[in-house]
């Protein structure tokens, strides 16, 4: 008797169990977006199906909403939904110019429905909306160039200003506009001992690389918001991250203001980094101060394999333009970590992820970072990377604003977030301005190069090899090389030079040595590192690859 009735117990509690297991579970099956490739200013239609996956239907109403670029642009009420039923819902959205992610949610964030699994209730697809014809036909005859911005939110992440830049630069380009590179225009603006806080300079600079539109911007606020949850040995960290950025068009030839505008993005959830952020900032601000105490100064002797270097440098001269090499124990060149302008009494900052120019990681050993001024290498600081794993600090590419691994965290998605909408203001801006700097082009058209002079041959000579394998070519932004170029190391026959200008005119080639790629760009002259194992010369032809 007891034998049976503990089987007709462990027989209920055994149905319970399964009764407690059904549950609906709703998804968004399918999300459609028509037409499939919008221009700005059309009406788009997105469709969603809801589906309930789950072993019961639902007892309750519930909602599901559309978002775009983490803004609700409608929410729809849904009575009731059956299992393994689907229902279809709909929305329109006006388009606008820029890169755009599209999200439904269905009983979410707050969901009424308790569900057999409460993490696939969404579905998101990222696309470029195209300028209109009317905007593209305006916009299409200018080159816009885009200056870094300035950080001035004091948050602590790397290159929060050229990541900015640069990311607003690319969502250009994506719509088919002409973009002068971020880099490109710092290059001009070192090799003219132009000032980047101040605007005319900034301006002067634009003008060198034939730019028509300037935009420059600032980083105004990253605010980090944590909480910690710990249960037992598990912890969980999560942030709200609120993002604020501005804008400015300048007609580069009249170097007037045209516009300013400003966007702002929100995003929250997990961290995504390796430490908390209060630690990573803890290590960034101490690291930071540490290393402006005078001259070239790396945060420590040694670093584990991986770990982010930081060097600093305190400038006590006159305000300069100041770049980083690091090279090996042998010698040999590696990475430029780019120009910093450095202001009297100021600290600029470069940061290295033990990677070379091509993105290879490097073995432990002896490194030495050297601070170049334009000239010559005025200062040095020797470091060694020792075997182990790095314990105590993120990887680079963590804090790095730009970086996937950036863009994947709370951070990365409130900042690009904000991006993109500063994106899409901007575009409709610089429309509105567009006949003022196509005047403006028209106007200087007597003393501007034309644009086949600007961009230049794409043909010329190693001028220089340098210390550490640099190859410096004479081809530079004023001849449209630019950073990550390409070119072939000819050796040749018959060279026939210009007497006057020394332009090459014609040649015969007798051999391809191999490529090299360019690291670094001034206005007439381009650095690069060889891909490969040969010899270059001085006097060898260089002939760009397509």
């Amino acid at each position: 008797m007891t034998k049976r009735m503990l089987v007709c117990v462990a027989l209920a509690v055994g149905c319970l169990a399964q009764l407690g297991l059904a549950l609906p579970d709703l998804i968004v099956s399918q999300l459609d977006i028509l037409p499939e490739t919008p221009v700005s200013g059309s009406l788009v239609t997105l469709s969603a199906t809801m589906e309930n996956v789950g072993d019961e239907g639902t007892d309750a109403p519930f909602f599901a909403r559309f978002i775009v670029d983490g803004h609700e642009i409608d929410i729809v009420p849904l009575s009731s939904l059956r299992a393994g039923r689907t229902d279809e819902i709909t929305t329109t959205w006006s388009a606008t110019a820029g890169p755009h992610t599209i999200a439904v949610e269905v009983d979410a964030p707050h969901g009424r429905i308790d569900e057999a699994n409460e993490e696939n209730n969404s579905r998101s697809v990222s696309l470029t909306v195209r300028l209109d014809d009317d905007t593209m036909a305006a916009l299409a005859p200018l080159k816009i160039a885009v200056a870094r911005f300035d950080d001035v939110s004091g948050a602590g992440f790397i290159h929060a200003g050229e990541g900015v830049a640069g990311e607003l630069a690319s969502r250009f380009a994506a719509t088919g506009l002409r973009v002068i590179d971020p880099m490109e225009l710092d290059s001009v603006m070192q090799s003219n001992g132009l000032n980047p806080a101040f605007p005319d300079d900034v301006a002067a600079a634009g003008r060198l690389v034939g730019a028509d539109l300037l935009v420059l911007g600032s980083v105004l606020d990253l605010h980090v918001q944590e909480a910690s949850l710990s249960l037992a040995f598990l912890r969980l960290d999560s942030a709200e991250v609120d993002a604020r950025i501005s804008a400015q068009v300048i007609d580069a030839r009249g170097a007037r203001p045209l516009v300013s505008v400003s966007a702002e993005g929100h995003d929250e959830g997990t961290t995504g980094f390796s430490i908390n952020l209060g630690e990573l900032l803890s290590f960034l601000s101490v690291g930071s101060s540490g290393i402006c105490t005078g001259g070239l100064q790396a945060d420590r002797a040694w670093y584990n394999p991986g770990q982010t270097a930081l060097f600093g440098f305190r400038n006590d001269g006159a305000p300069a333009w100041f770049g980083i090499e690091i090279y090996s124990s042998t010698g040999a060149f590696l990475k430029w970590l780019g120009w910093q302008f450095v202001a009297t009494g100021d600290c600029g900052s470069w940061f290295w992820d033990q990677r070379d120019a091509t993105g290879t990681p490097m073995s432990p050993g002896i490194y030495a970072a050297k601070l170049w001024d334009g000239t010559s290498y005025i200062e040095s600081v020797g470091f060694q990377v020792r075997p182990g794993f790095a314990l105590s600090t993120p990887a680079a590419d963590e804090i790095t604003v730009g970086t996937v691994p950036f863009d994947e965290t709370v951070v990365g998605g409130a900042l690009n977030q904000a991006v993109d909408r500063l994106t899409s203001t901007l575009l409709l801006s610089m429309a509105d301005v567009a006949g003022i700097a196509i005047q403006r082009a028209e106007e200087a058209v007597g003393a501007a190069m034309p644009e086949a002079a600007f961009r230049g041959a794409r043909e010329g000579q190693i001028a220089a090899i340098l210390p550490g394998g640099r190859i410096a070519v004479n081809l530079g932004s004023s001849s449209g090389v630019t950073i990550d170029d390409r070119f072939e190391v000819l050796e040749v026959q018959n060279l026939v030079l210009d007497p006057v200008t020394r332009a090459i005119l014609d040649y015969d080639v007798a051999a391809v040595k191999g490529d090299i790629l360019v690291v670094e760009v001034r206005d007439r002259v381009s650095y690069a590192v060889a891909e490969g194992d040969f010899l270059p010369a001085i006097g060898d032809v260089v002939r760009a690859v397509p």
